[in-house]
């Protein structure tokens, strides 16, 4: 899914991505502290594309949304 609207930091969009576990299952959450994240990737406090790689809890699903570079 990507989300459009450049900003001054040349992101133009993101794409969310599930965190799935081993088996291939979705690793589930109530909110996006939640979800699994090494000590780089920080939880989305916005909506808005983030500049880098963050982690959200989406429909009780954990998903990584990674920032798309303007054209």
């Amino acid at each position: 899914m990507g989300l459009f609207g450049c900003n001054d930091l040349e992101v133009c969009g993101s794409t969310a991505s599930d965190i799935t576990r081993d088996g291939g299952e979705p690793y589930r959450c109530v909110t996006s502290e939640d979800c699994p994240r090494t000590s780089r990737v920080n939880v989305c406090v916005t909506d808005v594309s983030p500049v880098e790689v963050c982690v959200r809890c989406q429909d009780t699903k954990c998903v990584s949304v990674t920032p798309e570079a303007c054209d």
